[in-house]
């Protein structure tokens, strides 16, 4: 005879329930009957319509309520939901998951709860928010720290159905408020394992999966970072995660597909907690055994893998925000981590190294990590000698595919220049003959390549970055020649003789396309203030720097607009540009001849006003306004004074308007001074 959910059905539940003797045994198999038949999931339906489900919501609740029928109502509950929105919406209303959560307190019916929870809550999102403010993720976690659940046994599949309840719980909003504190640290010593051994790599993914999720909630971050023992429980977890399942024997491809996102979490989780305001104070690069265990990371090839040593990076790159922590980090000898950056990065960069696979996210991470080291005045020579001049030229050519690699790439390089002759001049050495780079154009030194390719990239950032490390290297060069033991020079003789000329002569078209790529761009304010004052050391110079600004001024008109404005305040000036005809912006080869008569007019102005390159400044002020003009009231009369008749269609004029009136302005402003 066909099983079926009626009316009839119902009032035997009924009379069995509120029969004086309540014969339980009668009841319980009649529950246990429904239980089996609404596997069915075209019984689901009826076991609602029916009034049976409501029967079983009224039994559930009531005190000291026999443990049979108890695990009947659950069985009818877990397989009558199982799927079907409907009865678990009636469940939801009923308020009676609370009930199922007190349960637990009885561990009799744990394996069968479990699921039963599980059937529930799956894809219903009412349901998932009723347990997680009914508490349920702190009543499992109060289970599991009783330790008797350990993976490796008979509990495994009790605690498949625990990892799964909780992927689903960190998803509600409440749950970052409600969660135990110390829910991470549980999940993450569970993936450590039991004396037996690890937990499968099923379960160890379903455990760092919660504690990763738990712990990207701002509110127990605090907690966690307090502990030691849970920094080291996590590091240990990750280190298991890149070499503990490296070897099974016939592991699941979708269990490896998800350690492999495991380890990419890791990489995350551990960046975001070491930039955590309290992690440096709690865990110093100089005493603490945690971040000590990054540095190991980095030097020993014990922990040759991509995702440890990308974490580490970015993790000792964060501890190393202060100048004191980056000083130390490369000039104690026990530590020297620029020189393990820089062995990373030959590594990461040998095509024929397949021991760690040189990702992207890798090499952006030692780069960065370098960035930061490179910042202190003091540590940029000891980096400069471990990076330059090939091995970071290297990565400028080889990351050109990875944009934001090469970007990282040039920054640090740009880094290395400001205020570093000693690397200024090894980027000026010529390009050792076995140096190979992609282009088809003839390089002559690592500061022409590093030039080329920043002409060549499509990312603006690049290009800007480019262009600072420009006017570092120009800087130097016009830098007044230093004295005594500590005298550096930076262009070497056998390269490019005795003057700059020849330098310039190689080099002068590409600095003039970066320093005009400065002056034009409007992003940037203290970047053009700074090219200006760039420009003014190079019109005054007589070895070939005059060559780079002619270049700059003939080039095209945005560069002579933005120099109006800076000069004058506006760019009415420069209007008689605009109707030059057949002016691309193409750079004219243009020869460093000065004039035989110098314009007496012009050099009496520069005597009369003591005109000079200032430096500039770096915020915007009335001071800042002073100085870009005064720069560039250098360089348009030097120019007008030694190079007027090489100035292209009615530059000439322009610039001798834009004197007049800068002139009359800068008067202006030192009166008012």
């Amino acid at each position: 005879m066909a099983f079926t959910l009626d009316g009839n059905l119902w009032s035997q539940l009924e009379a069995a329930w509120n029969g004086g003797d309540k014969p339980l045994d009668t009841l319980a198999g009649l529950l246990e009957r429904i239980g089996d038949g609404v596997r069915d999931p075209s019984l689901r339906d009826s076991l609602r319509e029916s009034g049976i489900l409501d029967f079983v919501l009224k039994v559930l609740p009531t005190e000291e309520l026999d443990l049979s029928l108890k695990r009947q109502c659950l069985r009818v509950l877990g397989n009558g939901c199982a799927d079907c929105d409907e009865n678990r919406a009636k469940l939801v209303e009923s308020g009676q998951l609370r009930t199922v959560i007190r349960f637990l307190n009885g561990r009799s019916l744990l394996p069968l709860l479990l699921p039963v929870l599980y059937n529930v809550i799956v894809d219903y999102e009412p349901a998932q928010l009723q347990v997680c403010e009914a508490g349920l993720s702190k009543a499992l976690v109060a289970l599991l720290q009783e330790g008797s659940l350990q993976p490796g046994g008979d509990h495994d599949q009790v605690l498949h159905l625990i990892n799964n309840i909780f992927e689903l719980l960190v998803s509600q909003k409440p749950e970052a408020e409600l969660a135990d504190p110390s829910t991470p640290a549980v999940f993450l010593a569970l993936a450590g394992g039991s004396p037996s051994g690890l937990p499968s790599l099923e379960l160890f993914n379903g455990f760092c999966t919660v504690a990763l999720a738990y712990l990207t909630y701002e509110s127990l971050q605090p907690s966690f970072l307090s502990s030691a023992s849970n920094i080291l429980h996590l590091q240990q977890a990750f280190y298991n995660a890149c070499f503990s399942y490296e070897n099974l024997p016939e592991p699941d491809l979708d269990d490896l597909d998800q350690l492999k996102t495991v380890c990419t979490t890791f990489v995350t989780l551990l960046a975001d907690l070491s930039a955590h305001p309290s992690f440096s104070e709690l865990y110093p690069i100089s005493s603490s055994p945690v971040s000590r265990k990054f540095l190991l990371w980095l030097s020993s090839e014990k922990f040759a893998n991509q995702h440890l040593r990308t974490a580490a990076c970015l993790c000792l790159g964060n501890l190393s925000r202060s100048d004191e922590a980056s000083t130390a980090l490369v000039a104690d000898p026990d530590i020297h981590v620029h020189t393990h950056l820089a062995s990373l990065l030959a590594q990461a960069l040998d095509p024929s190294n397949t021991a760690v696979p040189a990702t992207p996210q890798l090499l952006h991470a030692i780069l960065s990590f370098a960035k930061n080291l490179a910042i202190p005045q003091g540590n940029k020579i000891p980096i400069g000698e471990a990076f330059l001049p090939d091995l970071l030229a290297g990565a400028w050519v080889k990351t050109a595919v990875q944009p934001q690699v090469q970007f990282a790439a040039v920054s640090l390089a740009r880094l290395l220049l400001v205020n570093a002759p000693g690397n200024v001049a090894k980027l000026c050495k010529t390009l050792a003959a076995d140096f190979k780079h992609t282009g088809k154009e003839e390089v002559k030194s690592y500061f022409h390549l590093l030039m080329t390719l920043g002409a060549r990239s499509d990312l603006e950032p690049t290009k800007i970055e480019t262009a600072r490390g420009v006017m570092s290297v120009v800087r130097a060069l016009q830098a007044a020649a230093q004295e005594g033991e500590n005298k550096v020079e930076v262009l070497d003789e056998k390269d490019w003789g005795t003057t700059r000329e020849e330098f310039y002569e190689v080099h002068g078209p590409l600095v003039a396309k970066h320093l005009t790529h400065l002056l034009a761009q409007g992003k940037y304010p203290a970047l053009r203030s700074e090219v200006l004052f760039v420009l003014a050391l190079l019109a005054r110079s007589t070895d070939g720097g005059a060559s780079v600004v002619l270049r700059v001024l003939n080039e095209g008109t945005e560069a002579v607009k933005k120099l109006a404005v800076a000069v004058t305040g506006n760019e009415e000036v420069a209007a008689g540009l605009e109707s030059e005809s057949g002016d691309s912006g193409r750079i004219e080869e243009v020869k460093d001849e000065k004039e035989e008569d110098e314009p007496a007019e012009v050099t009496s102005i520069m005597e009369g006003l003591k005109l000079n390159p200032q430096q500039a400044e770096t915020k915007p002020s009335a001071a800042a306004t002073a100085k870009d003009r005064e720069n560039g009231l250098v360089l348009v009369a030097e120019i007008l004074r030694t190079h007027s008749s090489e100035l292209k269609g009615p530059r000439k004029d322009v610039f001798e308007e834009i004197l007049k009136k800068g002139t009359e302005l800068l008067q202006e402003d030192r009166k008012g001074n």
